[in-house]
């Protein structure tokens, strides 16, 4: 039986690129039995760099696969996708050819991974330039995890274009570069 723990944050969030400033919000988290707390740090830091009011976490959509954090537009079609950690290159791919008018983005824990997962999935992916990479800077998660347990205040601060996480917890400073790959570019 696995450790079962929630995360309850008030967040005020500002991503001036894309218009948000000062948004105050709340994230509920829970970590289910057999997933890895870097698993829902990276759920809810994806929602932090990707914010927006409809942006939802763990929803399904009626396809096969679910997001781990999906927006749709009015007439429900997808308009981000989202996927943290283990996401096979058949999943992938099959949510690229589903999906084709979403740019999907698949967050992983540190470059090292970012650059191996990307190197394996783009010679068998049928949309390579469908699919946008991210991480965080080497060991960025394992401080975060440090801190987090139950409720917290943050504040987070997005800058350009995804560039950059600046996030206080309680009070106490941690930041890091976003890590960048965009499908079908030179590394």
């Amino acid at each position: 039986m696995g450790l079962r723990r929630s995360l309850n944050i008030d967040l005020t969030l500002t991503h001036e690129e894309a218009g948000w400033f000062g948004v105050d919000t709340r994230v509920f988290l829970v970590k289910k039995q057999g997933e890895s707390m870097t698993h829902v740090l990276m759920k809810f830091l994806s929602y932090v760099m990707f914010y927006h009011p409809e942006l939802e976490i763990e929803r399904s959509i009626g396809q096969h696969y679910k997001p781990d954090l999906v927006r749709l537009n009015d007439t429900g079609d997808v308009v981000d996708w989202i996927d943290c950690g283990a996401t096979t290159i058949k999943k992938l791919d099959k949510i690229s050819k589903q999906n084709p008018e979403v740019l999907i983005k698949i967050v992983k824990p540190s470059p090292t991974n970012l650059k191996r997962y990307k190197d394996t999935a783009e010679p068998n992916l049928t949309y390579p330039e469908r699919v946008q990479y991210l991480s965080f800077r080497k060991g960025f998660l394992a401080e975060l995890e440090d801190m987090v347990a139950g409720r917290h205040t943050m504040t987070a601060v997005v800058t350009g274009e995804i560039e950059h996480l600046y996030l206080s917890v309680d009070g106490v400073s941690l930041d890091t570069p976003i890590i960048r790959l965009d499908g079908g570019l030179p590394d």
